[in-house]
């Protein structure tokens, strides 16, 4: 990436995260559009299609690989875990709030990070980033217990869009650790791409036997125009979403970019969607936003000795 390049790309990127934010709060929430397996079927059926699109016309500067027999079974614990976690993010983002979801989000770096950068004392690791990371943990997990009760949510918490958001992060904290150890032959784009095609061919018969696929049929906005648009562009948005994320996530600044959009979302959640959330969930979770700047990304060393980000791929929302 050109440094004159840098501020555009990273203004891009910006943008499409939080419009992607947007879009999925909007169908999910305000709308009301409670079926999961259904919208992210639609939504990896059209990423996909899209991604085929611009792999087969050229458009992208790499060509995908084929995926034979022992690429499949080495990716296959990467595609169960990205379709379960897409899944699982539109359960957590559908019941809170944009700048719970975000800061709860921002806890997943953290802990990477302390699990690979902090532990291994690397240069350059100073102070500032350890206590960024332990106080976005901490006001994650505060904010949390502040917004539960605790006597009467606890029989609850499986059916809780914090239950979700737990399964979520695992889900893609366990696909950032398989990204280690999967085939080298493939790049992030065939997997971005082999994961669309798996996540549609398991969610169709996932949303039949769910019963979804019915339950939808008396979905009361279905004639709406805004729907039709805000599913479209849940699936365009996510593909480029991803792509930008590709090209700008090596950059040293890219981790305090990430993060301040996730804060700039937030405040704009703010005022544009409704927000029943206590005071002081608020504060921990603008301390949290606030501290997630300053915590770097992990990195791992590829075959020719290069550091790259270790951040997995930010389909769904």
């Amino acid at each position: 990436m050109t440094p004159t390049k840098q501020p555009i790309d990273f203004l891009i990127y910006l943008i499409l995260f939080g419009s992607t934010i947007f879009v999925n709060k909007y169908v999910l929430s305000v709308l009301n559009f409670t079926y999961p397996t259904i919208y992210q079927g639609w939504q990896t059926l059209v990423g996909g299609i899209l991604l085929r699109v611009l792999l087969s016309n050229k458009c992208l500067s790499i060509s995908a690989t084929d995926l034979d027999k022992p690429g499949f079974i080495s990716l296959l614990p990467s595609f169960l875990f990205f379709a379960a976690g897409i899944v699982a993010s539109s359960k957590a983002l559908c019941n809170l709030s944009v700048p719970v979801f975000l800061c709860l989000q921002n806890t997943l770096g953290a802990m990477l990070y302390l699990m690979e950068i902090a532990p291994s004392f690397r240069s350059g690791s100073g102070p500032l980033p350890l206590l960024a990371s332990l106080v976005t943990i901490g006001t994650a997990v505060a904010a949390v217990l502040a917004d539960i009760d605790m006597t009467v949510d606890a029989l609850k918490f499986s059916d809780s869009a914090y239950f979700w958001m737990l399964v979520y992060l695992a889900c893609v904290a366990v696909q950032t650790l398989h990204s280690k150890i999967a085939d080298a032959r493939y790049t992030d784009i065939d997997r971005l791409y082999f994961s669309y095609v798996f996540s549609v061919v398991v969610l169709a018969p996932a949303s039949l036997y769910l019963e979804e696929a019915f339950e939808v049929l008396h979905f009361p906005h279905a004639m709406r125009y805004d729907f039709y648009a805000g599913c479209l562009l849940s699936g365009v948005l996510g593909l480029f979403l991803n792509l930008s994320f590709m090209k700008v996530r090596r950059h040293k600044f890219f981790a305090i970019v990430d993060a301040s959009g996730r804060l700039l979302t937030s405040l704009l959640a703010l005022a544009t969607f409704s927000d029943v959330t206590t005071v002081a969930v608020k504060v921990l979770v603008c301390i949290n936003l606030f501290s997630a700047v300053f915590v770097p990304l992990p990195t791992l060393k590829d075959s020719d000795g290069i550091d790259e980000t270790n951040e997995p791929l930010k389909e769904g929302v």
